[in-house]
């Protein structure tokens, strides 16, 4: 085999490694990003449902405050009527708490439902976490595949360089073996 193709063949078979090593390198730092974004994304989440928690909390607070508020007007005009003993009062006020109940049903579900969507958008942070995993675990494979490709590629190359170096150092001794045994002869 001629030097310069075995020459060609070293160099592209170095090239092949270099770019092959490069690329899962690539791969598994983008993976890394692609870890990291989905756990802000979870963390994101956990700050929302807290947030979510916070305004159920208000919300409740202020329904409560206004059914006490409707009470005590409807207990005020009742009684400046002189009617606060009659079953009219009764029946708003159960009007009142009926209205207060609903709303707090109201807020209740809300937040069930806010926390069903965050738990939700939690599962699809992990998922693309391990889909970014496989991601560079594929891209290493594709990388060590493309190096066995291009060292079979090579291998009659480097098989040919070998076999002309071991061609080359046995005509070497072949021919001090030769030189030695003329020498002798002749002297």
């Amino acid at each position: 085999m001629d030097p310069i193709s075995l020459g060609l063949g070293v160099v592209g078979l170095g090239m092949q490694i270099f770019g092959g090593m490069g690329q899962s390198k690539i791969a598994g730092q983008t993976a890394a990003y692609s870890a990291d974004i989905a756990s802000q994304e979870q963390s994101i989440n956990a700050q929302k449902q807290i947030q979510m928690g916070l305004q159920a909390r208000r919300s409740q607070l202020e329904n409560v405050r206004n059914a006490q508020r409707a009470r005590a007007t409807a207990t005020a005009a009742a009684t400046s009527q002189g009617a606060q003993f009659g079953s009219g009062l009764q029946g708003g006020l159960a009007g009142v708490t009926d209205q207060a109940t609903t709303n707090a049903l109201g807020i209740n579900q809300n937040f069930e439902i806010g926390s069903n969507i965050a738990g939700y958008n939690n599962n699809i942070s992990s998922d693309k976490m391990n889909i970014a995993a496989l991601g560079g675990q594929s891209a290493t494979d594709a990388g060590m595949a493309s190096l066995g490709g291009a060292l079979m590629k090579s291998g009659p190359i480097i098989g040919g360089f070998g076999k002309d170096a071991m061609s080359g150092i046995s005509g070497l001794s072949d021919l001090a073996n030769a030189n030695f045994s003329g020498g002798l002869g002749h002297g």
